[in-house]
């Protein structure tokens, strides 16, 4: 359970690289990664689709996606045909945030893997997919029974 129990670790220093992006630009960390989110993850580009895959809270992301259309970083619209889902873009102007976080996120995985051979970094990486996998179908089964 040693992972487990220091995962905690990986978490704060990803926070540590991603800090001087949000002073930078005056962000919270939530918009931070919701803007990473969706560079990131180009078909998932609603609020619901963050919420889900992040397993973030709505409140939290409602709030944020907010605070990041105000600041001119997000838009929000509907595509053609489909009225019932609200998708979100990244805005001309949030690019060079998202350039900023990008930075500090291959950063982060740079001094993640350092050390690694760039075929310990690519089976690490192949287990963390699998655990993380694991881990959701343990959630998903577990929201069945709870339901």
């Amino acid at each position: 359970m040693y992972f487990w129990e220091t995962q905690k670790i990986i978490t704060s220093f990803y926070a540590c690289c991603a800090k001087p992006v949000c002073e930078k630009y005056g962000l919270t960390q939530m918009e931070l990664d919701i803007l990473l989110f969706l560079k990131n993850n180009p078909p998932f580009d609603t609020a619901a689709q963050i919420i889900k895959m992040r397993r973030l809270t709505k409140s939290h992301v409602s709030g944020a996606v907010k605070a990041l259309q105000e600041k001119g970083l997000l838009a929000a619209g509907f595509r053609e045909g489909n009225h019932k889902e609200i998708h979100l873009c990244i805005t001309p102007q949030a690019l060079p945030v998202v350039e900023d976080g990008l930075s500090a996120q291959e950063t982060f995985g740079r001094r993640l893997f350092s050390g690694f051979s760039a075929q310990e970094g690519e089976l690490c990486q192949q287990l963390y997919r699998r655990i993380c996998q694991n881990a959701r179908e343990g959630l998903e089964e577990n929201e069945e029974w709870n339901s």
